[in-house]
């Protein structure tokens, strides 16, 4: 059969002959859809005079490489090519230019900033194609908004706040770049919505609003509601028709204001003029694919390349842009101190005094100070729990030598209530006869407590009080004003009517013993955040020493002062913001070979290999060589089929 085969003629692939190529500048710039880093550069492909309409920059095409037919993105038109052989584009697959010049230079940028390939940023740039979205025409009509009192309000509880206000206005915000640290006793879409009016305010510009997830965007959108006309709501969540015909709406000048989770800071809005990026730290604003770009340091470098302002707000302040404002690239807006003592919630942490009056104070994970608050809250309203774990007893240690107790596969075991079986939570194994390896015990005892264990607790404290617990297993976005016991992990926090009556921070310490970089930090973001949802002048109980200085920053509502504390101890220690961290992930052998390589290029202060992870330090003057030289030998060892794959990180948000 196969010597009949080589019998058949086999069709030649059509050439077009240069005489068939487009008239005016026949040459198409293209970047092809390929995550190999040797690939990551611009190919040249022949314009047959048939398309040269079409193929305009920021088209999608479909184009012949190494062969086999790929996509491809059109990012400019030249008139000859240096390449010896030029193959002709395969056809046009949609004619909307979905990559602007603007878009396209940030693309560049972000790949550069973080050792990454222009493919990879540019699938989170722009959403997958789909036709029926993109046919459809849209009704929308860019409008003005118009600022109100409460607006102007709003932002005179802030430090220089109503003149920030005052230049969105006039449209005076090209030179803007501020740190803010959101007010207690009013909603933090309040204050952006007051910003977006008086950008939109303007009869020209567009502002660009990126917040963590789909609960923050629909907060914010009905803060917005009455510029729902002139708004594009940029999120996964949508699905991938409703998500793209956004993306057209906005391409096309027809939304102004644009609201959105991670990737919308990659949103091509006309004339920007203002952006603004809430709560930094939170993890979903780090992509959790290559290159792990993140929304603050995008935002930064959409600020300079489109000479646009940015507003980087959070419930407490981060490390890095504390730096931002100790290096004068950003000016800091603090609530005032006069607004805080009249509606700042009373915050109380375990002191001496709770220590003679209840000696297991100290050391008990409820101590009697917090059982009385949440007593006193719920006479008034709803009172909120928060505990760092979920589930219901997350950890399990021998009763006997309080060792870890851990499955044969090496994961932890829980237990997912009171009645079940301990678990893998690795492998799912049951472990109803488990053995101590190290004391031969057979009895389990809680090394921490879950939301379900403690709202449990709470409802035998507070028989007949209404218990309602929230985690992602089981996630509530609103409460009543009623009187009830709201039990929530970090971010899960429902948001009560009219806020909570008094809020206690569980577990407090063991947050601060966390293992990483950011424990402590991530910490105050988490006490911060909850806060927030809290009544003027509601107590609020956090189950931690008082003199630690994470626990004083929220005692005196000053997340500024332990940022620069917090940014001070990293500067004595080298580590990040001060410098600037790349993470190499893969094989030790390969990550050594990566490490020695850099460390000839760059001053670099090197930790590991070690169990297949490894971690280069450099001063931030020398950040942008990192960057270009992690790329270099990533491309060099991507052409060798032989090396060991090492993956790039750079800039992560914690180290461990």
């Amino acid at each position: 059969m196969s010597d009949q085969l080589e019998l058949v003629p086999r069709r030649a692939p059509r050439v077009r002959k240069q005489a068939d190529w487009a008239q005016v500048d026949p040459i198409a710039q293209v970047r092809i859809d390929s995550p190999l880093p040797h690939l990551d550069r611009i190919f040249d492909y022949a314009i047959p005079e048939a398309m040269s309409d079409d193929v305009v920059p920021g088209v999608r095409v479909r184009v012949r490489f190494s062969g086999r037919l790929i996509n491809g993105v059109v990012v400019g038109r030249i008139a000859t090519s240096e390449a010896a052989n030029v193959r002709v584009l395969e056809r046009v697959l949609s004619r909307e230019p979905v990559l602007t010049a603007t878009t396209t230079a940030l693309v560049t940028a972000v790949a550069e900033r973080f050792a990454g390939t222009f493919s990879d940023v540019f699938r989170s740039a722009v959403p997958p194609r789909h036709a029926r979205a993109e046919a459809a025409t849209s009704t929308r009509v860019p409008m003005n908004a118009e600022l109100s009192d409460d607006d102007r309000a709003s932002w005179d509880r802030y430090t220089h706040g109503r003149a920030l206000l005052q230049r969105a206005a006039d449209g005076r915000l090209a030179d803007v770049r501020g740190v803010w640290s959101a007010a207690p006793a009013k909603p933090w879409t309040a204050d952006i919505a007051a910003l977006v009016r008086a950008v939109l305010s303007q009869d020209d510009g567009g502002v660009l609003v990126v917040v963590p997830d789909a609960w923050d965007v629909r907060q914010l959108c009905d803060a917005t509601a009455e510029l729902a006309s002139t708004r594009a709501v940029l999120s996964a969540e949508l699905g991938p028709e409703r998500r793209y015909r956004e993306f057209c709406s906005v391409l096309r000048g027809e939304s102004r204001f644009v609201v959105g989770t991670r990737t919308a800071v990659f949103a091509p809005v006309r004339d920007l003029r203002l952006i603004i990026v809430w709560d930094d730290s939170d993890d979903s604003c780090w992509e959790p694919q290559a290159p792990y770009w993140n929304v603050r340091d995008v935002a930064a470098l959409r600020s300079q390349l489109s000479d646009c302002a940015l507003l980087v707000g959070a419930p407490s302040r981060s490390t890095e842009t504390q730096q931002w404002c100790d290096t004068g690239w950003a000016k800091p807006l603090q609530p005032e101190r006069a607004w805080l003592r009249a509606h700042a919630p009373v915050v109380r942490a375990i002191d001496s005094a709770d220590e003679a009056r209840d000696p297991a104070a100290a050391s008990a994970r409820i101590p009697h100070t917090a059982w009385s608050v949440a007593k006193e809250g719920l006479r008034t309203g709803p009172v909120l729990i928060q505990v760092p774990r979920r589930g219901y007893l997350p950890a399990l240690a021998c009763q006997q030598c309080r060792e870890s107790a851990l499955c044969t596969c090496g994961g932890p075991l829980a237990l997912r209530s009171q009645t079940s079986t301990p678990q893998c939570v690795w492998c799912g194994k049951l472990a109803g006869s488990w053995t101590c390896p190290n004391c031969h015990g057979t009895r389990l005892r809680a090394s921490s407590t879950g939301v379900e264990r403690t709202a449990e607790e709470f409802g035998r404290a507070f028989p007949g009080a209404s218990i309602i617990w929230s985690s992602s297993e089981q996630l509530h976005r609103e409460v009543s004003d009623a009187p009830a016991l709201v039990v929530a992990t970090p971010g899960a926090e429902p948001v009560a009517a009219g806020g909570y009556a008094a809020v206690v921070l569980l577990d407090a310490r063991a947050q601060l013993q966390r293992t990483g970089l950011r424990s402590s930090e991530e910490a105050v973001r988490r006490w911060f955040a909850a806060s927030l949802l809290a009544r003027p002048k509601a107590h609020v109980i956090v189950t931690a020493d008082h003199g630690l200085t994470a626990v004083q920053a929220l005692v005196r509502w000053d997340s500024a002062w332990f940022a620069e504390r917090e940014l001070a101890d990293r500067r004595a220690t080298g580590l990040p913001p001060d410098s600037r961290a790349a993470v190499l992930t893969g094989q030790n052998s390969a990550i050594a070979e990566v490490l020695a390589e850099l460390q000839r290029r760059v001053a670099v202060r090197m930790l590991g290999p070690n169990d297949g992870h490894g971690i280069a330090l450099a001063a931030r003057k020398d950040s942008a060589q990192l960057s270009a030289q992690l790329h270099a030998i990533t491309v060099t060892r991507s052409a060798k089929s032989e090396a060991g794959v090492v993956h790039v990180h750079l800039d992560p948000r914690d180290l461990h």
